[in-house]
């Protein structure tokens, strides 16, 4: 092989190198970043702080203060999008507004309400929306099937709980809550029988999160019927989550 030869396939292979570090340092992955999952864990481990009374009330708004503009910013680089109410879903799949339990909202209760109470709160800041499950095994009495939960807004899932007996105190059950960075908004839906999103997924209306179930310390005794136990609390200009009734809301929303 002469000199030429030689020079020729050097510089051949001197170019594959130089583009293969350069598609090296290119190179995105897809997955999530540790620095993603450790700010949607750091949320879902302070709510559980939260509702467990393992935090005291200045130090967790601090952290809610620190951690929700992270989250914002991470739900709009990731595809999230501001969605009016026009185009919000009822939260519950083949449901409307008439399954809803009270007169004209009236099980809406502040009393007192606290987020930062957690599973000492009081009052009933919330709507309950009931299923037909006469036999109380969380399926349909008409389909015989799962009854979904929907996502009524967009929004990122901050926190969830998906394991529950009937020995634990813990009121919601299996519970979701999803941040709506256009209303400025946590929803919070209880109560639910399998949990089917996990933190930092990114939702948009009518996507399926969860199934309606009859978990948590009240609802799962035999004198409540099958129900979504759905909430919703503003947030104020400090980021301090306080209950809003949505009835209002819920009534005007279309049903899938």
């Amino acid at each position: 092989m002469n000199k030429f030869a030689i020079a020729i396939i050097l510089l051949i292979l001197g170019c594959s190198s130089n583009e293969a570090k350069k598609n090296e340092t290119n190179y995105t992955p897809k997955v999530k970043t540790s620095v993603t999952a450790n700010l949607c864990g750091d949320y879902n481990s302070l709510n559980n702080k939260i509702r467990d009374g393992l935090i005291k009330k200045d130090e967790a708004l601090k952290q809610v203060q620190t951690l929700l503009p992270q989250l914002k910013v991470y739900f709009y680089k990731n595809g999230g999008k501001d969605i009016a109410k026009s185009n919000w879903i009822f939260p519950i799949q083949g449901y409307n507004s008439k399954s809803i339990g009270g007169t004209n909202g009236s099980g809406y209760i502040t009393t007192g309400y606290d987020y930062f109470d957690g599973n000492k709160h009081k009052g009933h800041p919330a709507q309950d929306i009931f299923i037909a499950d006469r036999n109380q095994d969380c399926l349909s009495d008409v389909t015989k099937k799962p009854v979904n939960v929907l996502s009524m807004t967009g929004g990122i899932v901050i926190a969830t709980e998906t394991t529950w007996d009937t020995t634990s105190v813990l009121r919601g059950g299996k519970y979701i809550w999803i941040y709506d960075p256009s209303s400025n908004s946590f929803f919070y839906y209880a109560h639910n029988n399998k949990v089917l999103v996990h933190p930092c997924d990114i939702v948009k209306p009518g996507d399926t999160i969860a199934t309606v179930g009859r978990s948590g310390l009240n609802a799962f005794k035999k004198r409540s019927p099958t129900h979504l136990h759905l909430m919703q609390l503003k947030l104020d200009d400090t980021n301090y989550p306080k209950p809003i009734d949505c009835y209002k809301d819920l009534i005007l929303l279309k049903g899938m």
